[in-house]
């Protein structure tokens, strides 16, 4: 080969070896979309609901003492107990998601927002964030609706009727 024919394919490897390294670097590249990160429950709680003393007054963290940790512990204790109804409250609900026939080919999530008294009852339910399929919404109100009064509230959540927010999800055949 003389050097002009070398030279030639050289720069014809080079480029082809640029181009492609361009196109996995900006074509193959995994795009991040926000819907992809999960997201079981939404919770909106103000400090006064967060915990009670035993007396009924409420236990805020700002109203906590650097020096008393018995009314810490209690708050952090309280805390646990009302994020564990949380979780209670969510198994409850996708438990009983597939009650509606043909539920189990529904894909998407339904976020709603949900009213418990002190007995654990359902007193207002309503859809927060549709899942774009009304079958779904309403496949997922079903759920929520069914669960009403199931979990029992605990006690040290207070007496005064609170509001929860419930991500009802569905997966293809996925129970």
């Amino acid at each position: 080969m003389n050097e002009t024919a070398s030279d030639t394919l050289k720069i014809g490897i080079a480029c082809a070896i640029a181009v492609h390294c361009f196109g996995l670097i900006f074509f193959t590249s995994p795009k991040y979309e926000t819907e992809d990160v999960p997201l079981n429950v939404i919770v909106k709680l103000e400090t006064s609901t967060a915990a009670t003393s035993p007396s009924g007054e409420s236990i805020g963290m700002e109203s906590l003492s650097e020096n008393n940790l018995t009314e810490k512990k209690i708050a952090d204790k309280k805390r646990e107990i009302y994020l564990q109804y949380l979780e209670d409250v969510s198994l409850c609900i996708h438990a009983r998601r597939f009650l509606v026939p043909d539920s189990a080919r529904l894909i998407g999530i339904a976020l709603y927002k949900i009213q418990v008294d002190a007995n654990g009852v359902f007193t207002h339910t309503s859809l927060y964030k549709s899942s774009g399929s009304s079958k779904l919404d309403e496949a997922a109100l079903y759920a929520v609706k069914a669960c009403s009064g199931l979990v029992k509230r605990p006690h040290s959540t207070g007496v005064e009727p609170m509001n929860i927010y419930q991500e009802v999800r569905y997966q293809y055949k996925l129970k």
